[in-house]
């Protein structure tokens, strides 16, 4: 695969950059399914070009997060707006070069925040100078004007069909008793939806992991904005929260899928940043609890099945049932954020 996308990017800079271009350095990044390259151009006497191209799976419907340049208005608005990504250079739905849609941004340096072996990196151990720095950011996103920057793009989402669009893969959890919980909890929070939620950009995979930080703690890069969409904003912040609190997982040491954080402290920068009203978060949280619960339970059927071999879902398929009872219990206790 590496040999064949470095012809297809040595065509590339070639037509983008020059008959005298040469690209070097070509090699597969971390997450998007073998879809995404580093690589670098050189071009004369310039200095090495960094970038970074994304691909969507050949052969397969555009789709979600399978359809990449539906990434690239949102990508161009953030960039515009002043919101730390990596930043368009180029994108074409033309077949002719790589075979299948793609897009070209310049590569950022930065790592993110991780919780690995009792210990916090990057930084002195301590995460909340990094996860002040990315609320900021969410803060920006939130503030983006989607009717002036991204008109036509899409149409908001309504949260019953977001809960609907789970509730159709039910079906195919792994476990009948986590499929009958989820059932409960999409029920609940048909039941208690809010009535006007803040409409705007969301980011739809908001964790610590998603987001490149430089050494002094500020953010260079939000990625990974394969399910972004127009629709209500608390679900970033109500996402962040459950990644970080070991009461929706049932994991080693009760702690959350990527460490664990006071989820009041995380609410309360999110407000002050945003200056939103966050009365509604606790049933946010329930909604990200129904929502990766459920896919949870999808991707542990499918690594069983053997349709999709990968462990992770083994090790976290015991947290399904905890996220769904976290989600109920959210939604009877509302102040238990």
């Amino acid at each position: 695969m590496t040999d064949q996308i470095t012809e297809q990017l040595q065509r590339w800079a070639e037509t983008e950059r020059g008959p005298e271009a040469t690209v070097g350095a070509v090699r597969p990044m971390p997450g998007h399914a073998g879809l995404s390259f580093g690589f670098e151009v050189r071009t004369g006497d310039r200095p090495d070009e960094r970038l970074v191209v994304r691909l969507a799976p050949p052969g397969v419907r555009r789709r979600g997060n399978t359809d990449v340049l539906r990434q690239v208005p949102v990508l161009q608005a953030m960039d515009r707006a002043g919101v730390p990504v990596a930043p368009v250079v180029w994108s074409s739905d033309d077949p002719a070069i790589f075979g299948t849609d793609a897009y070209v941004q310049r590569f950022v340096e930065g790592a993110p925040l991780r919780f690995d072996e009792g210990r916090w990196t990057p930084g002195d151990g301590d995460p909340l100078p990094f996860l002040s720095s990315q609320i900021r950011a969410l803060a920006q996103i939130h503030a983006v004007d989607w009717r002036a920057e991204l008109a036509g793009w899409e149409s908001p989402k309504e949260l019953d069909a977001e809960i609907e669009h789970w509730r159709a893969l039910q079906p195919k959890m792994a476990e009948e008793h986590t499929s009958v919980l989820a059932d409960r909890l999409a029920d609940a929070l048909l039941a208690s939806r809010p009535d006007a939620p803040d409409v705007g950009v969301f980011h739809g995979d908001f964790h610590p992991t998603n987001v490149l930080f430089r050494d002094d703690a500020s953010v260079s890069a939000v990625v990974d904005w394969e399910i972004c969409g127009i629709g209500a904003q608390l679900l970033d912040i109500a996402w962040l929260s459950m990644m970080l609190d070991g009461r929706c997982w049932d994991l080693p040491a009760n702690r959350g899928l990527q460490g664990d954080v006071d989820s009041a402290w995380l609410l309360e920068r999110y407000q002050a940043e945003s200056g939103r009203d966050v009365s509604d978060a606790a049933w946010f949280k329930a909604l990200s609890c129904y929502r990766f619960g459920v896919i949870t339970g999808f991707n542990l059927r499918l690594h069983r099945t053997g349709k999709r071999d990968d462990p992770h879902w083994e090790d976290i398929g015991s947290s399904c049932a905890a996220l769904l009872e976290r989600g109920l219990h959210l939604l009877e206790h509302p102040g238990d954020f």
